[in-house]
């Protein structure tokens, strides 16, 4: 456990401790990510083509992702939309007008489309090529250093992220919902409860989630984490702006770790610089707290 979080957390904090100005490294530092990211997400397909028992499979995956996607976003929904009730603080401007939600959508499917790639080449190579476990581990080494340079370049300080008691209460409220949905999901799937937890722990960072599950109990439960995370993000491009008017903290939320990165744009454009310092506070804690859950809950037994 101790070696996987070191493998996980060194990187993030090694990322987080270079401070730059320079736009041109940030900007490849960007690029470099996305391209580990299909390289990350093809090894999982390839993976996922090489099993033997992968028509009987397939079924599997989609109703354990709906499952635990209906149970866990689901939860966060209620809680997110429950602490807005509680706590109301609408916008003092009017949304502009949103970007082209199914450009972003676009982005989401060429992702599947690098796994239905990967799968396709494994399921071709089958019996005479097999890839290493090592190779998906030194990418997302290398994947989540990068990360880290954009969180701490990102203009979040510390004081930003642990001083905004809205960003703290929702996170609190992300995480637990999440969990809760994740055992849920695993009761009604019959599965290990630590399985569901770890399902659950992606809070959409669905490279990492993906990686950590296929490496712990192979590509199946991979793929059902990629699918449960990604899904998140699809949601959102339609959640965001919805509620964003009267529910911020739902519409924000629901983001997930996606707050930071793929749905920033969509959270700026609805609720304009009045909800960055929300977004940036939130964005960080899910994006932080990830790789310490994913690897705790792989690592428990079964």
């Amino acid at each position: 456990m101790y070696e996987g979080l070191l493998i996980i957390l060194v990187p993030m904090f090694l990322g987080y401790a270079v401070k730059t100005n320079n736009q041109v490294i940030l900007r490849i530092l960007g690029r470099l990510t996305m391209i580990l990211l299909y390289m990350i997400l093809f090894t999982m397909g390839f993976s996922l083509g090489q099993l033997d028992d992968l028509a009987q499979q397939l079924p599997q995956i989609g109703v354990y992702a709906l499952t635990f996607i209906l149970f866990i976003q689901g939860l966060n929904f209620i809680g997110l939309f429950i602490y807005d009730k509680l706590h109301p603080q609408p916008l003092k401007h009017s949304a502009e007008k949103m970007p082209s939600r199914w450009y972003i959508m676009l982005d989401s499917l060429k992702l599947c489309a690098v796994v239905a790639i990967g799968f396709a080449a494994g399921w071709l190579a089958k019996g005479h090529f097999a890839l290493s476990h090592d190779t998906t581990t030194y990418v997302l080494v290398v994947m989540i250093f990068c990360v880290g340079v954009q969180l701490r370049n990102n203009g979040i300080s510390m004081r930003a992220v642990f001083f905004n008691k809205r960003g703290l209460a929702m996170g609190v409220i992300f995480m637990l919902t999440s969990l809760l949905g994740g055992i849920i999901g695993a009761l009604v799937l019959s599965e290990p409860l630590v399985q569901g937890l770890a399902v659950s722990s992606g809070f959409g960072w669905y490279s990492l989630s993906s990686v950590t599950l296929s490496n712990a109990w192979g590509p199946i439960w991979g793929s059902i984490a990629f699918f449960n995370d990604l899904s998140r993000e699809l949601i959102s491009l339609f959640i965001i702006p919805l509620f964003m008017q009267n529910y911020r903290s739902t519409a924000v939320g629901f983001a997930g770790a996606t707050a930071l990165d793929v749905t920033l744009p969509i959270i700026q454009k609805a609720g304009g610089v009045e909800v960055l310092p929300l977004a940036f506070s939130f964005g960080f804690i899910t994006n932080i707290t990830p790789p310490i859950l994913l690897m705790f809950f792989t690592s428990a037994p079964l």
